[in-house]
């Protein structure tokens, strides 16, 4: 199995990944859009530092939206990785 078949494994996984959850978190909205909130944010309100991490505005989204960043960023890494070490 050559790098590129895992590149391009890692790559269907990665784009698979953002597919079902931003899937998943529109049927989310849509199931919710009968229940209008308003949405208010205080800018100085203390929360915890892992309640930063998770949107404001929508909290029903959770931690599928920092899901995201983490997939990302492993994936740039694994460029880095993979470039570093080519022979």
């Amino acid at each position: 199995m050559g790098g590129y078949n895992i590149v391009a494994g890692f790559l269907i996984f990665f784009f698979l990944f953002v597919y079902f959850v931003w899937f998943g978190t529109s049927l989310k909205i849509e199931k919710d859009k009968n229940e209008k909130e308003d949405i208010k944010i205080n800018p100085y309100d203390q929360v915890p530092i892992h309640r930063k991490l998770i949107d404001k505005k929508n909290k029903k989204i959770g931690i599928f939206d920092l899901g995201n960043h983490f997939l990302i960023i492993g994936m740039i890494l694994l460029a880095i990785f993979i470039s570093l070490n080519v022979e």
